[in-house]
């Protein structure tokens, strides 16, 4: 019986990667089908346009993360001090990273007054 299960759960994964990849084959053979056919239509498929970074999601994203983390330290310096606080770590780094995105709106608040100037 152990087998079988050992079976199943190697099997799983493998299908689902597999999956994954023949889904990405399929579409890929889509889209080129599809810019084959504008091209034989003598249209001109669309290009790629590049991607452009939004500096203020990094800034909010770079604050969010540096409140978790915090969270997270200060979290751990409390729990090796104090025993028994199951709620620290969930509440902490949400407290910090709920400040993080404050601190990202506001950041983000006075580039926005400056460039207007």
């Amino acid at each position: 019986m152990d087998s079988a299960k050992a079976l199943v759960a190697i099997a799983i994964p493998v299908t689902a990667i597999l999956g994954l990849v023949g889904l990405l084959i399929v579409l890929r053979k889509f889209d080129n089908d599809e810019k084959m056919a504008m091209i034989e239509k003598g249209l001109t498929p669309p290009q790629k346009q590049g991607t452009k970074v939004n500096p203020a999601s990094a800034l909010r994203w770079g604050c969010l993360f540096m409140g978790v983390g915090l969270g997270i330290f200060i979290a751990n310096m409390i729990d090796s001090v104090k025993e028994d606080s199951e709620a620290l770590y969930p509440a902490l780094i949400l407290i910090f990273g709920g400040l993080g995105l404050l601190v990202s709106y506001y950041i983000q608040l006075q580039l926005d007054r400056k460039a207007k100037e």
